[in-house]
């Protein structure tokens, strides 16, 4: 009977040993994030155009994203309607995308470069990236085509053009709208409507609407770049010379691939009995919009799409919600990584799950948690369409269109 009951508690501490493990293995899951550099067009004609600025730049980048934010992420106007030229014209002048570059190989003020960030942020083996290795073995070449195909090659510049509107401005030609049709139609039930809409004007009136212009751009990570980059301007700090110093100081040779532009809108939820400044409501629907127009951005370009680590497998759960454009009909991927023989990056497809619409939608849009103080939900639930047993870290990808 005592052995049984040593046996029984062994067994106990094992199990939760290994919960424990299972937790913090699936909340501290490691992947390779694609990395994204945001800029924002400043008109100074704009209303409140400062606070704007303020709360761009200090608004956080996505968590989804690595941060490649470079020094300037301001673009003066060119005050017309589409601002694509002038943002070419912008990042070329300035060599964004040879600087993207240098940020990625942390090109130190002597000029050299090393392999810390891509090692770190690629979970490499930083030994296995060693250059002067790299090139005296096809396997060491293999290992730096896969840091360039899994990150360098996944770095977007976003460019948000913002175009801000009160709710009183929208709310006030609501009002103007209903009340000409109460006078044209003269009956009690229209009237009762635009007074009870009167009303709502009042508490709806606060806050903003943010129409957002965004322009996506992703830097040009070939063969061809590779190759040059390794045999004209790799030299680390024991190494550099002042030639190719200033030949990469003075290079044309990178380049920026130009996506596509879309537009969304960002509401920000309050009322006229709210106790927030206009700079905190402005603040917070700038943050709103860059994550609204990232979603129109994903399911409009392929490239763009972000992987997400399953946070547990069963239930099947993600730290993904209605800030990434989740609804009842949402459907996903998922996918095994694995390693080919030379040790490059494989994904493979291996089953479709679904939002479970019997649990509700995780709300971690931006300031989701002053607006609903007494939620506990932190993530979204998932049913299997098809596939085999799931488990924490594998990874998913919203299908297309959905």
């Amino acid at each position: 009977m005592k052995k049984n009951i040593i046996l029984f508690a062994v067994w106990c501490s094992l199990t939760q040993i290994a919960f424990a493990q299972t937790q913090i293995n699936s909340s501290n899951i490691k992947y390779r994030r694609s990395s994204l550099y945001t800029l924002m067009i400043d008109d100074q004609n704009r209303q409140y155009a400062n606070v704007i600025r303020a709360s761009f730049e200090k608004g956080p980048i996505p968590e989804k994203f690595n941060d490649h934010n470079l020094g300037s992420r301001v673009i003066p106007t060119s005050n017309l309607k589409d601002e694509s030229a002038n943002i070419t014209a912008f990042l070329e002048a300035n060599n964004v995308a040879r600087d993207m570059v240098a940020k990625w190989f942390n090109r130190s003020a002597k000029g050299g470069f090393n392999m810390d960030l891509i090692a770190d942020r690629g979970k490499y083996d930083a030994g296995a990236l060693d250059i002067a290795k790299a090139k005296a073995s096809q396997r060491g070449l293999e290992a730096l085509a896969d840091a360039g195909e899994e990150l360098i090659k996944n770095t977007f510049i976003l460019v948000n053009d913002y175009n801000y509107v009160s709710k009183e401005e929208v709310a006030k030609k609501a009002s103007s709208w209903l009340n000409a049709i109460g006078e044209v139609a003269g009956s009690v039930d229209v009237k009762l409507t635009t007074d009870l809409t009167s009303s709502a004007v009042g508490v709806l009136g606060k806050g903003y609407v943010v129409k957002t212009n965004a322009y996506l751009y992703r830097l040009v990570w070939d063969e061809e770049t590779a190759a040059i980059f390794y045999n004209d301007y790799w030299a680390d700090d024991k190494t550099i010379t002042a030639e190719k110093k200033s030949a990469f100081e003075n290079s044309k040779q990178f380049k920026l691939e130009y996506i596509g532009t879309d537009t969304s809108w960002a509401d920000v939820q309050s009322t006229s009995f709210t106790k927030k400044t206009e700079e905190e409501l402005i603040e917070k629907a700038t943050v709103k919009a860059i994550d609204a127009v990232i979603v129109k951005l994903q399911k409009n370009h392929d490239e763009f799409k972000t992987k997400t680590p399953l946070f547990t497998g069963e239930p099947i759960t993600a730290k993904i919600g209605l800030k990434e454009g989740l609804s009842d009909k949402s459907k996903f991927d998922v996918l095994e990584q694995t390693l080919d023989k030379d040790g490059k990056t494989k994904y493979e497809v291996v089953g479709t799950i679904k939002v479970d619409s019997s649990y509700p939608i995780w709300d971690n849009r931006y300031g989701a948690d002053e607006e609903n103080q007494n939620s506990t939900v932190d993530k979204t639930f998932f049913k299997k369409v098809s596939g085999k047993d799931f488990y924490p870290g594998m990874l998913i990808v919203q299908k297309k269109g959905k």
